[in-house]
């Protein structure tokens, strides 16, 4: 009898006793998503005088999203994302010049949900040149250029991946008469001015002469003559880093050949020559220039 009463009773605490138990609350409670990210982009040195900033390529980001607990950044220049739990961002772009870049951010709040803005900045970065590219080149002053027709391989061609004319080498006075022997690059350090005196003739790929005349059809070399190749002054530049060196121009600027680039990369320098380079279809094409002043 004793037996028969204290099995159940036992039973019935036992079922009193789990059902009383709390269970464990696994979940991730409220699922808010992250409010739309609101941007707002700092360029250091921005005002009226200087729109895209004072050439440090600096800005500060500052990011509001309700809800979010984590951010990534893509600073639209190719590097790594930036991930963190921080709002507030200084970041420093490495380009040269004037550059616009989509920033994209995604924010993400409890189990990974997320949303996500962008904003377009454009900003100016300013390139420092080697005070020694600069004297050579103007002589920290006014200095004249022009090619050095008398040199072997003073113009030539090669492909893109190679830096020595391996495709076409120029003779000494090869292209004599075509319009290139004749030219003079000045160049002035006051105000970094450029001009090209022409004797009113070009010599280039008429394909890329149309800068200077809209008018000219076909391909091929052509020398251009009369007011249309006229001398014209502008300004020029300097871009690089701490181990490549370029010449830049911002319209129609350029030395040997015109093949429709204005940025060309300094192989060998000294005083009184240089050798320089240009990518452009179908490669990498050469100028050696001598100075004449």
């Amino acid at each position: 009898m004793i037996r028969s009463i204290t099995y159940p009773f036992l039973l019935a605490v036992i079922l009193l006793f789990a059902a009383g138990c709390d269970k464990n609350d696994y979940s991730f409670g409220d699922l808010t998503t992250p409010g739309k990210p609101v941007l707002n982009v700092t360029i250091n040195g921005k005002d009226a005088t200087h729109p895209y900033g004072d050439g440090t390529g600096n800005i500060q980001l500052s990011i509001n999203s309700a809800h979010a607990y984590n951010y990534k950044v893509d600073f639209g220049d190719g590097q790594q994302p930036k991930t963190g739990t921080v709002s507030s961002i200084s970041y420093g772009y490495k380009h040269t010049g004037t550059k616009k870049f989509t920033i994209t951010v995604i924010a993400s709040g409890k189990a990974g949900i997320s949303s996500s803005s962008t904003v377009d900045v454009e900003i100016y970065r300013a390139f420092t040149p080697n005070p020694d590219l600069v004297k050579m080149l103007t002589n920290n002053g006014i200095k004249k250029w022009r090619v050095d027709k008398d040199a072997p391989g003073h113009l030539g061609v090669s492909s893109a991946d190679v830096f020595t004319p391996a495709w076409w080498a120029a003779a000494p006075n090869e292209k004599d008469g075509l319009g290139i022997y004749d030219d003079v690059y000045t160049f002035n350090a006051n105000g970094n001015v450029f001009t090209h005196t022409t004797n009113n003739d070009l010599f280039g790929k008429k394909e890329y002469l149309k800068d200077f005349d809209p008018t000219l059809t076909g391909t091929g070399d052509y020398t251009l003559t009369g007011p249309k190749a006229a001398e014209y002054t502008e300004t020029f530049g300097y871009d690089g880093s701490a181990t490549t060196e370029f010449i830049t121009f911002p319209v129609k600027g350029h030395m040997g050949m015109y093949l429709g680039t204005h940025k060309f990369q300094v192989l060998e320098r000294t005083d009184t020559h240089m050798t320089l380079r240009c990518v452009q279809d179908p490669g990498a094409w050469y100028v050696k220039i001598i100075a004449i002043q």
